[in-house]
């Protein structure tokens, strides 16, 4: 009886306790910070260009504090989306990030997380200078005023501020597409560079406790 047992135990084992594979692997606050940083400090610096050249004038005074200023704000969003890139992968590829193929498919969601906070952070702040250069150019119009024919408006009956709305609006959408090309590039760079720095790892050599 003793022995029967034994063998059905032996033989239920693999099934109700499959073999759960490698450990996980620990990702350290500190890569995790400096991956953060870096995307916010790199996407930022676009969206600052980007907003010199076509953005509200009122908001380019001051381009290196603005740069400051919202790299810092965004530093946390930034540190939730690779936290977030990373816990997808675990669940994607498994627990343990350290074969080469699950660092590079890790890295390219932290990608694509980061440049997704970067493409939000420039349509909002697109969306705000098309909102005050709107503003501005209706006030424009009202204060000195547009002679407009008729064979003009029969043309085009968006005139005058509409059409520089208009104008503005898509100007602002290009820019903001230019810079989600940008920062995406960026991204991949800091990404592949951090990660080859640490000599092609995300996790830490030490187990997680």
């Amino acid at each position: 009886m003793s022995i029967s047992s034994t063998v059905q135990q032996a033989d239920l084992r693999p099934a109700s306790q499959p073999d759960a594979g490698p450990p996980a692997g620990r990702v350290t606050w500190r890569t995790i910070g400096v991956l953060a940083v870096l995307m916010a400090l790199a996407d930022t610096f676009v969206l600052t260009s980007i907003q010199g050249a076509v953005g509200a004038i009122e908001r380019a005074q001051h381009p290196f504090a603005f740069w400051l200023v919202i790299s810092a704000g965004m530093v946390p969003v930034f540190v939730l989306a690779v936290v977030g890139a990373i816990a997808y992968a675990r669940k994607l590829f498994g627990p343990a990030l350290r074969t080469p193929l699950r660092v590079l498919a890790a890295a390219l969601l932290i990608v694509v997380a980061g440049t997704a906070v970067g493409t939000a952070e420039m349509a909002v702040s697109a969306a705000y200078d098309y909102h005050q250069q709107s503003e501005l150019a209706a006030t424009a119009f009202m204060d000195h005023g547009t002679i407009v024919t008729p064979e003009q408006a029969a043309a085009d009956p968006c005139t005058g501020s509409c059409a520089a709305q208009r104008t503005q609006f898509d100007l602002d959408q290009h820019a903001a597409k230019l810079g989600s090309a940008l920062a995406l590039g960026a991204n991949l760079v800091l990404v592949g560079w951090v990660v080859a720095m640490r000599g092609g790892r995300l996790e830490s050599r030490r187990p997680r406790n």
